[in-house]
């Protein structure tokens, strides 16, 4: 049921509920019809659902492959101003009398405004997903309205603030992307590449965001490359459009169109991935598939750390031949290895949603707290060293330790060469080691096998 607990005052952010019943998602963007798909099945025998889905990207058409029930409400107003406000004051007149009917105890969305909006005036919790800075105008309608915010570790808290986030208690942080939803996933062993006829090895090509604000004039990166590749001969290229335009524009040129209805990620069963959607490039990572960047446009931050692990180019030489190389198969195989151990130290932020919910389900005196033990509070501080280099203040923060005991904790994993700190005109950093990375996977391979279900 709707939260009774009334607000504080004119404006106040609503409370998380004393109970979990019914779990509102509201599903804007294809992703994230992807990421609460685990979700959903994981909980659904626990709690009700009402799941929103907006009619864009084929969002809907994700859900009807999924079997998901959903009720389609909103639509996206396109690159003019005028019409996005009409679509939203459209769809938040179309959300209300639903959320008022359902009675949902939370809201679930990345970062749908109308959504967050609607649940703000009903008094009802939003959890929201924080992962790309350069929509400033959209942050900050959602994020000051948020109760919760899950993000990546990489930014700062003072980037978060100037996106709207203004109470750092709020900041759910997790290691890695945001497409960690597909860390450990279980995927079809039917390969819909073979139900279409496509024959292996196969590039998967995802086009331009055209209707995203930060989307620059069109450049020709994309199609130049898949003619390259085509001239080889050595596979077959698939490419998922995102508007009826490019789905012409890329038949045209002889190659397979996919549907965005497909169950599973058609990053999974491809070969090689390229192009220029961000979250599919990310997707491929925690897969482990080889995958080429051609994005042109100004980056994310979660973009850049990206680039640090796969191939960025803007030229269609370049990109080509990088999937030439990737098409071998010791190549592959060695991105694989080196994507999963990397992906192995990063966080499943689907998981820690669904740990978040149980949560609030856990009354007071059910379960006493627990004092972590001295060797768990070492693991949190490597776990949180072990994509980048952080500050003391982030350590601090990730361990939920004071100054005093990170001093001593630190100086310690250093001695035993399992973190190494470097002195900057910025102050410290530290970094977790090989060795430390090495400590840190046996932990979590002994940790899983005593205590999973």
């Amino acid at each position: 049921m709707m939260s009774s607990e009334s607000p504080a005052g004119p404006g106040a952010a609503p409370v998380e509920p004393a109970r979990v019943r019914k779990i509102w998602v509201a599903m804007s963007t294809p992703f994230q019809a992807n990421f609460f798909a685990p979700l959903i099945k994981e909980l659904r025998g626990e709690y009700e659902f009402v799941i929103t889905a907006r009619d864009h990207d084929r969002i809907q058409s994700i859900l009807d492959a999924k079997k998901i029930n959903y009720i389609p409400v909103g639509r996206h107003g396109g690159r003019d101003l005028s019409h996005k406000l009409e679509a939203y004051a459209e769809t938040i007149q179309k959300l209300l009398p639903i959320v008022k009917r359902e009675k949902p105890d939370i809201l679930l969305t990345e970062r749908w405004p109308e959504a967050v909006r609607t649940a703000f005036g009903l008094n009802i919790p939003s959890w929201t997903i924080f992962y790309d800075e350069r929509e400033k105008h959209v942050n900050q309608m959602v994020f000051p309205l948020a109760t919760k915010v899950f993000t990546p570790r990489f930014y700062t808290f003072q980037e978060l603030y100037q996106n709207g986030v203004i109470d750092p208690d709020k900041v759910v942080w997790f290691n890695g992307f945001h497409t960690g939803y597909l860390k450990g996933a279980q995927l079809d062993e039917e390969n819909p590449y073979e139900k279409l006829h496509i024959d292996p090895p196969v590039v998967f090509v995802r086009p331009e965001p055209e209707f995203a604000s930060f989307f620059s004039a069109h450049q020709l990166v994309l199609e130049k490359t898949v003619g390259l590749i085509q001239k080889t001969g050595r596979a077959s290229v698939a490419v998922l459009p995102r508007t009826a335009s490019q789905e012409r524009k890329y038949s045209k040129m002889g190659v397979y169109t996919l549907d965005e209805s497909m169950v599973e990620s058609p990053v999974a069963h491809s070969d090689v991935a390229i192009g220029a959607a961000e979250t599919m490039l990310m997707e491929a990572f925690i897969l482990g598939k080889p995958a080429v960047s051609a994005i042109y446009w100004e980056l994310s931050k979660p973009v850049i750390e990206l680039h640090k692990y796969i191939p960025h180019s803007q030229d269609p030489g370049e990109i080509a031949r990088y999937v030439d190389d990737f098409l071998d198969a010791d190549q592959m195989k060695a991105f694989k290895e080196k994507a999963s151990l990397l992906v192995e130290n990063m966080d499943n932020p689907v998981q820690l949603m669904v740990e978040e919910i149980r949560r609030l389900n856990i009354r007071k005196g059910e379960v006493a707290l627990r004092r972590r033990s001295k060797m768990e509070i070492y693991i949190d501080i490597i776990q949180a060293a072990a994509l980048q280099p952080l500050r003391p203040t982030h350590m601090m923060k990730a361990a939920n330790i004071s100054y005093n005991e990170l001093r001593v904790i630190v100086e310690a994993l250093e001695a035993k060469g399992l973190i190494t700190v470097e002195n900057t005109i910025g102050g410290k950093y530290y970094q977790a080691t090989k060795d430390g990375l090495r400590l840190l996977q046996d932990y979590k391979t002994v940790h899983s096998r005593l205590f999973s279900s």
